[in-house]
């Protein structure tokens, strides 16, 4: 067997520093407004939870036209939006193109300003098929001097500027400026049913709407909305919702119509039954017999993760592997061997890994390889 070099700690000491560093939770940093650059500029980067609304996004003539960049994944989910600022004279519209040359268009669409639609904002939710860089152009319907926001949004993978939600603690923010929308996590439980509660604060203009997303992007309740206005005057709005997978879930908040500013509260309550968040699973049997280390595992993940291993024997450590383990549920079953001459008492360290939540779930067992 080769084994690395010495670690210079002993076996025991190596197992509980691995085991207990503090690992981060979920950090999100919430969502961003920028102004548009001076024309002429085309090709602006635009990132998940960023809004772009400012003195500098005008559009002044049909051949008038910003274009906005953002990177994307095959399978990852999108939500975009362009709207409208005050008075508007025309219609605001939007275009989103996928990667290459020539242009294939993904989605097209323009807002609604006259009966009977009255719709001052457009948008679109997309699943991408392709990997690469989007385009984004926002444009007018007619010759006019318009102002307008525009909003890209990533629903999976979770958004990093995402803000995590803890049960029955409630959340105060605004939506601001048009377009905008603010992302939020948390982890459900097929164990659990949950409820999601948004209001409007007092001397409310405008509806909040929320939606919410299960881990793989798929909208699993639509705009529930407030109703400040005759004949329902209803200030706050409230959906139950019981996982039909375990993983992290994301609340999307919203202006209704996406074309004002409005204060809100949020919070997310447990229901009924367990609502603790679903944990990861990582079990070992190892066994040696003639040479060979069996490693028989039992793993189950609600999020993707870093599966590594190392084998210990005295102070010396190697690494087995290092891999991507996908979402894993239910739990599976996975046997690993090594071959292994005879080397004493030595221990299999494996753990699940993500760049911010640090070590999600570990294992340590230990057997008899018997007399070197």
């Amino acid at each position: 067997m080769r084994i690395s070099k010495s670690l210079g700690i002993p076996l025991a000491a190596t197992f509980f520093v691995v085991l207990l560093v503090p690992t981060p939770g979920l950090a999100g940093t919430g969502p961003t407004t920028k102004n548009c650059p001076t024309e002429p500029t085309q090709n602006v980067p635009i990132v998940s939870g960023e809004t772009y609304y400012g003195t500098n996004c005008v559009l002044s003539t049909t051949g008038d036209a910003d274009e906005f960049v953002f990177s994307a994944s095959a399978g990852s989910t999108f939500r975009m939006l362009a709207g409208l600022g005050a008075s508007p004279a025309t219609n605001v519209c939007l275009t989103l193109y996928a990667p290459g040359v020539p242009a294939t268009t993904v989605f097209s669409g323009c807002s609604s300003i006259n009966y009977p639609n009255y719709a001052n904002s457009v948008g679109t939710t997309q699943t991408l098929t392709k990997a690469g860089q989007y385009t984004i152009k926002v444009s007018e319907a007619s010759n006019a001097v318009i102002t307008y926001g525009v909003t890209l949004e990533r629903l999976n993978p979770t958004p990093p500027e995402a803000i995590p939600l803890i049960l029955s603690k409630n959340v105060s923010s605004q939506i601001t400026p048009i377009t905008a929308q603010d992302s939020y996590s948390f982890g459900g439980n097929t164990a659990g049913e949950y409820q999601i509660t948004a209001s409007v604060t007092s001397g409310a203009t405008s509806n909040i709407c929320f939606d919410i997303f299960q881990p793989d992007g798929t909208i699993v309740v639509s705009a529930s909305c407030t109703s400040i206005n005759y004949p329902n005057y209803r200030n706050s709005t409230t959906a139950d919702l019981t996982p039909a997978v375990s993983g992290t879930y994301i609340v999307l908040v919203y202006v209704a119509g996406n074309d004002g500013v409005q204060g809100y509260n949020l919070e997310v309550t447990c229901l009924l039954g367990n609502c603790n968040p679903a944990n990861c699973v990582l079990k070992d049997t190892v066994t040696y017999a003639s040479g060979t280390l069996t490693m028989d595992f039992t793993i189950g993940t609600p999020y993707a993760v870093t599966w590594n291993a190392w084998l210990v024997s005295g102070n010396l450590m190697q690494s087995l592997w290092s891999q991507p383990q996908a979402i894993t549920e239910p739990q599976i079953t996975v046997t690993k061997t090594q071959a292994l001459g005879a080397s004493g008492r030595v221990g299999v360290l494996s753990t699940f890994t993500t760049p911010k939540k640090g070590i999600t779930c570990s294992s340590w067992q230990q057997v008899n390889t018997g007399t070197p």
